[in-house]
């Protein structure tokens, strides 16, 4: 069916670089752009009217981690001072022999959901970093119409705490990562391209404190031989960055450009502690510079690192030097035009500048920049032969007011919330703000039930069996029925 879509405002594509239509008309067929313009005089089977709206190409998510809802609140964890804001390592790890609160995550609740939310937050395409039950997930991806690259991860490490409260990096049985590694190489062989192509895989080690150099290599031979792309998580956190420079005597950065790892089909998650970055102190060497220089792409989760604290130093940096920057969430929210905003005021604090982080700079890295990473030019824009991955964005509520650029008040004052209808690969899984493709309702429900479950556990898995009322109090003391 041939459907006609009248801005509106739309986000058109032309000579490699987005412009603005005012009035103008998309129009798709099966999962295909046909025509972006100010009108079309051919048949069409239907039209919806944007008019007054932004229509924009979908979003991409370039690092999440779905199934972390419940979870994220234990990322500002106040009794873990000592491992500056080392964030995931909080909830990521338990004493030995227990399991981490993620254990308990169901592919038909905590990751749907996170699915779910991030095409909410107007992503149409997804990177979920190292797939947890990669099979399941897979079915619920068929289910959900969403675009998706996927891929069990591996590595070579666990962390966990000991009785003091102290990380531990426990290895794998031997031979387990590279059977990790197998493994995910054998998943893709398997699954790259179901759903219709919606479905692509990658390669994910873990993190690059939990993989030995003998790993990362053999994971790059596997990409080198199958084509499939990487990503890794690389200068997260100071714990990693001392760690990696004790034992390698490198920066994390240094360390896999020396090994051979990077290159343009690598992203790294992260990437923020580079050797000249505040908080590190170590101006010996030019990290910026051998990334720029390896053509590997950097997966920027803002609003995680904001609350912490932490300033990605900086968008505008990274972008002037000639590295491609993604957006992602990683955990929770997964409201990438959050992000957008987020990404862009960190920026200008982190140069003391507003020339900086400008909204046409953010909204390339939610759009353009996944797409150049994934190899992709029927992403992230809409032009004719590109997939029908397409927004409409509701810019009249009383937080927007006067609209001159479309662009920049999606950016300042918009949320996910404002989407009214998002189209992936040609069919709509939300329209005029009616999901299409679940029982919204229920999920949230289910989503409750299973966050109370996460929180009542973890005294199971907590290295001094603290319970999440420590490790997460409520913002105000809780006053108990009379």
């Amino acid at each position: 069916m041939r459907t006609l879509i009248q801005g509106g405002w739309v986000v058109g594509f032309n000579n490699g670089h987005h412009e603005l239509l005012r009035d103008g008309v998309v129009v798709y067929e099966g999962n295909e752009i046909l025509h972006v313009g100010h009108r079309f005089d051919g048949r069409v089977d239907r039209t919806i009217d944007a008019r007054g709206k932004l229509v924009s190409p979908g979003f991409i998510n370039c690092h999440l981690h779905a199934g972390t809802n419940a979870n994220h609140i234990f990322l500002v964890d106040h009794t873990k001072t000592d491992y500056f804001g080392s964030n995931f390592i909080a909830y990521a790890a338990g004493k030995r022999g227990t399991m981490d609160p993620r254990g308990s995550a169901r592919v038909e609740v905590e990751q749907k959901y996170g699915l779910w939310a991030a095409m909410r937050g107007g992503a149409t395409t997804i990177m979920d970093v190292g797939t947890r039950n990669a099979e399941a997930f897979l079915d619920m991806v068929g289910q959900l119409g969403a675009r998706v690259y996927m891929g069990p991860g591996f590595r070579s490490y666990e962390y966990v705490y000991d009785d003091q409260g102290r990380v531990q990096w426990d290895p794998n049985p031997a031979g387990a990562d590279l059977a990790g590694l197998e493994r995910a190489v054998k998943f893709a062989r398997e699954h790259d391209g179901a759903h219709n192509g919606r479905v692509r895989c990658m390669l994910f080690p873990g993190q690059l404190d939990t993989c030995t150099i003998e790993l990362l290599q053999a994971t790059r031979r596997a990409a080198n031989e199958t084509g499939l792309r990487l990503s890794l998580h690389v200068a997260m956190n100071l714990v990693e960055f001392h760690r990696i420079l004790r034992e390698h005597r490198r920066t994390p950065i240094q360390l896999v450009h020396d090994i051979g790892f990077l290159g343009p089909d690598v992203i790294l998650g992260h990437c923020v502690f580079h050797n000249r970055h505040s908080w590190v102190h170590y101006p010996y060497g030019d990290d910026l510079k051998l990334l720029a220089d390896s053509g590997a792409s950097v997966a920027h989760a803002p609003y995680k690192y904001a609350k912490m604290g932490i300033m990605f130093e900086s968008l505008w940096r990274y972008r002037e030097l000639g590295i491609n920057v993604a957006l992602g969430t990683d955990t929770f929210p997964e409201d990438l035009i959050n992000e957008m905003r987020i990404a862009g005021a960190m920026c200008r604090f982190a140069e003391g500048s507003y020339l900086v982080g400008t909204p046409h700079e953010v909204f390339d890295c939610a759009t353009l920049g996944g797409a150049k990473f994934l190899g992709r030019d029927d992403l992230g824009r809409l032009a004719p032969g590109a997939k029908a991955d397409i927004l409409i964005i509701n810019l009249s509520g009383p937080r927007f007011g006067a609209v001159r650029d479309p662009i920049k008040s999606l950016v300042d004052a918009g949320n996910g919330d404002d989407i009214e209808t998002i189209i992936i690969d040609g069919q709509p899984v939300l329209e005029d703000r009616v999901p299409r493709v679940v029982d919204e309702a229920a999920l949230l429900a289910q989503i409750q039930a299973s966050g109370e479950q996460i929180w009542a556990s973890v005294p199971q898995w907590h290295w001094r069996g603290a319970a999440a009322d420590e490790v997460a109090p409520l913002s105000y003391p809780l006053r108990q029925p009379d």
